[in-house]
């Protein structure tokens, strides 16, 4: 018989992720965590009213949402983010149902049960205790008031540092400033990322959901999650940054979790970063590898060993978009130096 952990608010959420990642927390099952319906998306238009419809433009910040869910979906069960990959069923079983409260302009749409649904992927590759660290984080990162301040004011540096446009500058500076303790939950929340680098990926879809919750609810001033986002500062902080894409290398050991070889140029593999657990896809084209490159990535799919790749990408906000395995080896694991015993030198 297990004890529940009941999550019933947002501080309850971030008392229970300290103990996880610091380890005071242990469970055997991930139904020991029990989670609140404070685990919502909302967005509240002061002023509006709505008789249980919305317009075009601002539905589309909930159209992005969902699309933010399904390639969570798909990154966790797949290892790659594209909606594509999912069933319709699948793609029902994640719906999220928006909520307009009749002759009101308070919108929401409950994230527990989708949350849980997007881990349901993971159950086969993750202990208890990681299932509750991601889900819990998940949690914290669509919902919670303290990361989506963070996200905001963390999105105004960026635009700061990108202009010096002076009406810019004074919309930004309307940006709700941090709470005390937000700086010390999103240490919490990173401490949670290093242990499991999945949930780098997985915030990144849940940001990209702020910005476009946040950038069609500008025609106005807006409170999405609880946080207050004047229209002025919406417009600012989601105008279309210069941020593109940068060319990187991602040599390293890897394990091949799956290879795609539907592709006309040769074929794609999923690959996983033996230390920090990283995945993404990358090509093997033809007419960058030899024959026993290909052979060698073949052969580490087939016998679960690891492989030393040299890999071309191109990264955007700590995300691989594209990758190309320039070289394959066999990967040799260091040998492992033991010190005599004192019995066995005694006899020298």
């Amino acid at each position: 018989m297990f004890m529940t952990i009941q999550i019933r608010s947002e501080d309850d959420a971030w008392e229970v992720l300290n103990g996880l990642v610091e380890g005071q927390i242990k469970i055997d099952s991930i139904d020991e965590i029990e989670l609140g319906d404070w685990i919502k998306s909302t967005l509240y238009i002061p002023e509006q009213r709505y008789d249980s419809a919305l317009n075009a433009y601002m539905m589309r910040g909930w159209i992005d949402a969902q699309a933010a869910i399904y390639r969570s979906y798909a990154l966790v069960k797949h290892g790659e983010a594209n909606g594509r990959l999912l069933t319709d069923a699948e793609k029902e079983d994640l719906e999220l149902i928006i909520k307009v409260k009749s002759g009101s302009s308070d919108q929401e749409a409950q994230l527990m049960d989708v949350i849980k649904e997007v881990l349901i992927g993971a159950v086969d590759k993750m202990d208890p205790t990681t299932l509750a660290i991601v889900i819990v984080s998940l949690a914290l990162i669509w919902a919670g008031q303290s990361t989506m301040r963070n996200w905001l004011n963390n999105r105004k540096e960026e635009r700061l540092a990108e202009s010096n446009n002076k009406t810019l500058i004074k919309a930004l500076e309307t940006i709700q400033t941090v709470a005390a303790g937000d700086k010390d939950k999103q240490a919490v929340i990173q401490k949670a990322i290093e242990q499991q680098p999945v949930l780098q990926a997985l915030k990144a879809e849940a940001d990209d959901a702020k910005q476009s919750l946040v950038r069609h609810a500008s025609q106005t001033d807006a409170v999405v999650n609880g946080v207050s986002v004047p229209a002025g500062a919406a417009a600012a902080l989601t105008r279309s940054s210069r941020t593109s894409s940068e060319e990187a290398r991602k040599d390293g050991v890897y394990y091949i979790r799956k290879v795609d070889t539907t592709v006309p140029d040769g074929f794609r593999v999923h690959v996983e970063e033996m230390n920090t657990v990283e995945s993404f896809q990358a090509s093997v084209q033809e007419v960058m590898s030899s024959l026993e490159d290909r052979q060698i990535i073949q052969d580490a799919e087939w016998n679960k060993v690891p492989v030393s790749l040299q890999i071309n990408a191109k990264v955007k906000k700590g995300q691989v978009l594209e990758a190309i395995i320039l070289r394959a080896d066999r990967y040799e694991q260091p040998e492992t130096i033991t010190k005599p015993r004192d019995s066995d030198a005694d006899k020298h």
